[in-house]
């Protein structure tokens, strides 16, 4: 039996060898900051949490949490979202 740690090292070293995007086929959280004031999040699963401070989303294997001011989420779709406000910080926990 394969253990799951060799079995995504397998995947990647197949993913990389055929140069597609890791983040797409793994299902990684995909984070960019625009500066403090926005914040684009692919690949989430659902938001556990969300006021004008605080936004809790929850990817494939880690939660992703953003804190700051005026959030605002300006779109979001089934799995990206924008995030607006002054971004005070990014976290992600496991």
């Amino acid at each position: 039996m394969i253990a799951s740690g060799e079995c995504r090292v397998k995947k990647e070293r197949v993913i990389s060898a055929m140069k597609l995007p890791m983040d797409v086929f793994l299902g990684e959280l995909v984070v960019s900051l625009i500066g403090r004031r926005a914040v684009y999040v692919e690949n989430y699963r659902s938001i556990l949490f969300y006021t004008d401070t605080r936004l809790k989303l929850q990817g494939k294997d880690c939660k992703l949490t953003v804190t700051g001011k005026r959030l605002f989420v300006e779109y979001y779709t089934g799995d990206n979202m924008k995030v607006t406000g002054l971004i005070e910080s990014v976290e992600l926990e496991a």
